[in-house]
């Protein structure tokens, strides 16, 4: 004789619930997985910011030496403020972001 299993309502929700279960944790295994990868993308993005304000501070510095260089050409000309000569004039202009004239 065969022996057949009847499944009852009992049964029928312990599978259910079993199922459930298992597809809670593949889930949560999922989540874990995803909270990781934004973490290690996270950590990239501070990299790269840092970095850009590394540049950033060293490209700003070099601004700063060559505005200097040029203020001390134009205070060690022969010219004087208020005649100016024309390459003062156009390293003045050129520094207060004027069009030159």
């Amino acid at each position: 004789m065969k022996k057949i299993a009847k499944l009852t309502r009992e049964s029928v929700w312990e599978n259910q619930l079993k199922g459930n279960l298992t597809t809670i944790e593949e889930i949560r295994t999922d989540t874990l997985n995803d909270l990781q990868l934004l973490s290690e993308d996270f950590q990239h993005l501070h990299l790269v910011v840092t970095s850009v304000q590394q540049n950033y501070a060293a490209l700003l510095k070099q601004n700063r030496q060559m505005r200097a260089m040029l203020l001390q050409v134009v205070d060690e000309c022969f010219c004087w403020q208020g005649n100016r000569c024309d390459r003062c004039n156009a390293i003045l202009q050129l520094l207060s972001n004027r069009p030159l004239e």
